[in-house]
């Protein structure tokens, strides 16, 4: 289904335009179809990527010449991404992954936004089965939990490397800290902005501003938009 989805996005990449990378493993399904179709049409396209991990897939799939930092561009006219979760009325989830704040300055600035996702993906509210996640300066991390639990209820962890991995916090690309949030409710639009003011956020994993985007899911039967 993955490959379905890279496929179908790739439809709406042209010659020319500046395309953000998004992150997960459906984008990197569209990272290498993407590749194979510039190979083959020989289109140029500038791409930013949402993440080192990103990055480093385009740089694999032969597009490295095509790469450009954010700061190094003027506008974005297309960016493909995944979710974690997609609510029916349009919101998004994204952070599995630890990329949600580069992921929020490409996707909110670009011109058309795709969303590729497993049509299991869909759920009526946010969140279904995952936490919310926020990004948080390393100092602070214990204090927004707080503020967050105070508030909001629910609870909140820090997220850690796992087994197997680096002891302690994940860092995320931006050497920041992220929490994950349970909380007892359902999100709601204004969510995002009342805890990116809490200070010491950085960010949340709630996409809640893009009800624009074009919403491609996939599932045995094929691709569909919601």
């Amino acid at each position: 289904m993955k490959e379905l989805l890279a496929r179908k996005a790739v439809e709406f990449v042209r010659d020319g335009l500046v395309v953000g990378l998004g992150s997960g493993s459906t984008a990197k399904a569209f990272i290498e179809e993407l590749a194979r179709a510039v190979a083959e049409r020989g289109m140029r396209v500038t791409l930013v990527a949402t993440s080192v991990d990103s990055e480093l897939k385009a740089l694999e799939a032969g597009l490295g010449p095509y790469l450009a930092q954010p700061w190094a561009v003027d506008r974005i006219d297309l960016a493909v991404d995944g979710a974690d979760e997609i609510s029916r009325d349009r919101m998004f989830l994204k952070g599995g992954g630890g990329a949600m704040v580069r992921e929020k300055v490409v996707d909110y600035r670009a011109a058309t936004l795709v969303i590729i996702a497993e049509a299991h993906k869909l759920v009526d509210k946010l969140p279904g089965n995952r936490p919310i996640p926020i990004e948080v300066l390393p100092a602070a991390w214990r204090l927004v939990a707080r503020d967050v639990e105070r508030r909001w209820g629910g609870r909140t962890e820090l997220r850690t490397c796992g087994s197997g991995g680096k002891l302690g916090p994940l860092i995320t690309d931006n050497g920041n800290f992220i929490l994950d949030w349970s909380p007892p409710g359902p999100a709601y639009p204004e969510l995002e902005d009342e805890l990116k003011a809490i200070p010491g956020v950085v960010d949340t994993g709630i996409f809640a501003k893009r009800r624009d985007a074009v919403i491609l899911l996939a599932d045995e039967k094929g691709v569909f938009t919601l």
